[in-house]
């Protein structure tokens, strides 16, 4: 943008975008600033692509990350790596990361992607909230399309994520959203187990941590003229929501039980009666 300003100006003091006068020196500031800014938005994005190719080269080479124990019971290579990362990034998260690598898997795509531009407002730049958004679309052809309407109209990510939704409803036919793949059940099984983990190191670290006081020590320990109607709204509410959690765990637990009977029992019952007629023979 100070190159488009230096144009305009030979010599003589530039303006901005309100008609203010810009000194040359400014516009060298402003140029170098343009400059850094484009480089954290490419350098986030060329990151979190290192991250979806770093777990896809995981996924895809199991008996080189896995053990030999791992393979024998199928544990998912990519499972693995989200269950570490689910305490502190959300499994959302860290499936963009793979979904950006998938749809973008070699480089010079992703390069080519980076430095579309908009004429008419020169700093826009495409954000990793973009390059996730697009990386949603499936056909190569559509999100090529979007790619180039997003740049020529300089959406914001909103833009583009409202974009996105009107093509959703245009694509929709029944139930269900065509830009996400559909979960199979080991993956809703895992999704379900990362989300009790966070849940349960949040809690221990944040919460019950005997380490360090935690959030009751420091309410029992404050002196009662600090207690305000405010904090004691926000008590009561906890209270109230763990008392609808512990209704959830107990339709949770009520809930394995029932399928365990239905379905794990009788695969253990199914598997003794076949070794059973296995030593028959």
């Amino acid at each position: 943008m100070a190159n488009e300003l230096k144009e305009i100006s030979t010599g003589a003091e530039q303006t901005d975008l309100q008609g203010r006068q810009i000194a040359p020196a400014l516009a060298d500031i402003i140029e170098e600033i343009d400059s850094l800014f484009s480089d954290i938005q490419k350098e986030s994005v060329r990151t979190i692509w290192r991250v979806g190719q770093l777990i896809c080269s995981v996924r895809d080479k199991p008996e080189t990350y896995l053990t030999d124990e791992q393979r024998s019971a199928h544990i998912d290579a990519e499972a693995v790596i989200i269950s570490v990362f689910a305490p502190v990034y959300s499994v959302e998260h860290i499936r963009s990361a793979i979904s950006i690598f998938e749809q973008y898997p070699e480089e010079g795509a992703l390069n080519k992607l980076l430095s579309l531009r908009c004429p008419e407002r020169p700093r826009w730049r495409l954000t990793t909230s973009h390059v996730q958004l697009l990386s949603q679309i499936p056909d190569l052809a559509q999100r090529q399309a979007v790619e180039k309407k997003c740049a020529e109209e300089a959406y914001t990510a909103r833009a583009l994520a409202h974009e996105l939704h009107e093509l959703r409803g245009k694509n929709k036919s029944g139930a269900g959203r065509p830009h996400e793949a559909p979960k199979g059940l080991k993956q809703q099984l895992q999704d379900l187990i990362n989300h009790q983990q966070r849940f349960i190191t949040r809690s221990t670290r944040l919460w019950l941590s005997e380490d360090k006081d935690n959030i009751y020590d420091e309410i029992v320990n404050t002196p009662a003229s600090k207690i305000n109607d405010a904090i004691c709204e926000s008590f009561d509410a906890i209270e109230s929501n763990f008392d609808t959690l512990r209704e959830l765990m107990d339709e949770h637990i009520g809930m394995c039980r029932k399928v365990r009977g239905r379905v794990f029992d009788k695969l253990d019952a199914a598997s003794v009666e076949s070794s059973a007629a296995a030593e028959d023979d």
